[in-house]
């Protein structure tokens, strides 16, 4: 909505009236230039300047008054209609993507379970492989002894280097 000014300086509302069957779409979209509606609400400019009696009001059209209020209701359903569609978009596109993270998720899950599994394995193989070495050092921490003692029952000149 936007708003101009006229010649007699009152402002004037555009209102979008939705898509007409006869118009082409891009004729539907042009706004319609309505005059400005006064609220008569208590405490307004409009209601301080009218007499407390509100003779004012005998005065008014219901004609234009009923156009401009079928203009806005024209508007306002055209609007109600926007909203939807674009809830309806909205709505299809979040269920798009919670199917998506869904199917991620599902991946991602079977990924986890795979390397659960893997994992497993691998730690078995670490720990055989860390008995394997600890058996291996044990058997060198006991032969490394004798084998230096056996080495200093042997003369010098055939003596290996002394290991520790």
């Amino acid at each position: 909505m936007g708003a101009e000014q006229s010649r007699e300086g009152s402002t004037l509302v555009e209102v979008n009236p939705g898509p007409n069957q006869n118009q082409p779409k891009a004729a539907a979209a042009a706004p319609v230039k309505l005059t400005k509606c006064q609220p008569l609400l208590p405490n307004s400019a409009v209601t301080d300047t009218l007499p407390s009696d509100h003779t004012q009001l005998r005065h008014l059209k219901s004609r234009p008054i009923g156009e401009l209020f079928s203009l806005y209701e024209d508007h306002l359903r055209h609007t109600a209609v926007s909203i939807s569609e674009e809830q309806n978009k909205l709505t299809r596109t979040i269920k798009d993507h919670e199917v998506a993270v869904a199917q991620i998720l599902a991946v991602s899950q079977k990924k986890q379970q795979v390397y659960t599994v893997w994992g497993g394995s691998i730690q078995g193989s670490i720990r055989d492989i860390s008995l394997s070495l600890g058996e291996i050092q044990k058997t060198l921490d006991t032969l490394v002894p004798v084998v230096n003692e056996l080495n200093s029952l042997l003369p010098v000149n055939e003596r290996m280097q002394t290991y520790s």
